[in-house]
């Protein structure tokens, strides 16, 4: 695999240019990122056990807050038979109760509702989710480091750079044929990466459909929203 240095190399032997590493590791770091969002990559599931009291928990640091595709509880601690969560957002207007089963989220936390209690605690939350890549720098350790991109598709974090480099410098002629070379490669990877996508382990819903009414909407009691959950002085 090869390295961001190795990278930062061929970027100067290709186009002569005088950024600094430090901005050129930035551009390339910001290409991976976009790669991610446009081909999406699905981490292992993550798994906590709830804890008394505790309605807030930390999401796994690569986890991508909008790529969150599932989130499924226990319907009791060890039973290993799991519900899914659905989720509401801080803005939602959909009454709800301190019973309501549902999940939110807080900046880079998820919300449980309801709180675990030291009757129903230790029940163990699953999250399917989409992974950001890990941050590209141009730190000693960092230019020593490898891109999670596939090594195959090194390219595109070569050319994205060059890209912003020529228009950086009012080279349009050369941007767009970098952004052509871009495309066309990142087109290959989207058509490869649908191929071998991989497939991980996902906890089965066992729960029937709900019922109209059974959770949420006009049926809950209290009639709360979302946001009035949270405890205060965290939003």
């Amino acid at each position: 695999m090869p390295t961001v240095q190795e990278l930062l190399t061929e970027i100067d032997t290709t186009y002569r240019n005088t950024f600094t590493p430090d901005r050129k590791v930035k551009w390339m770091h910001t290409v991976q990122g976009q790669i991610f969002q446009k081909v999406p990559k699905e981490a292992p599931p993550n798994q906590f056990t709830t804890m008394v009291d505790t309605a807030l928990y930390p999401l796994p640091v690569d986890c991508d807050r909008s790529g969150i595709k599932q989130v499924t509880i226990e319907t009791k601690a060890g039973s290993g038979v799991f519900r899914t969560l659905s989720y509401l957002s801080l803005e939602s207007n959909q009454a709800v109760s301190k019973s309501t089963p549902f999940y939110s989220l807080l900046e880079d936390q998820l919300f449980i509702n309801p709180k675990p209690t030291s009757i129903d605690a230790g029940k163990t939350v699953t999250i399917i989710y989409n992974k950001r890549p890990a941050a590209l720098t141009s730190t000693t350790s960092g230019l020593a480091a490898t891109p999670e991109l596939e090594e195959d598709f090194n390219e595109l974090l070569v050319l994205g750079a060059l890209e912003r480099i020529a228009r950086a410098r009012g080279e349009i002629d050369d941007k767009n044929n970098f952004a052509s070379d871009y495309n066309l490669l990142l087109s290959d990877y989207e058509r490869q990466y649908k191929l071998r996508q991989p497939e991980y382990y996902q906890t089965k819903d066992v729960m029937p459909a709900r019922r109209r009414g059974q959770w949420g909407g006009s049926r809950n009691y209290g009639g709360s929203s979302v946001s009035d959950l949270i405890p205060p002085g965290l939003m």
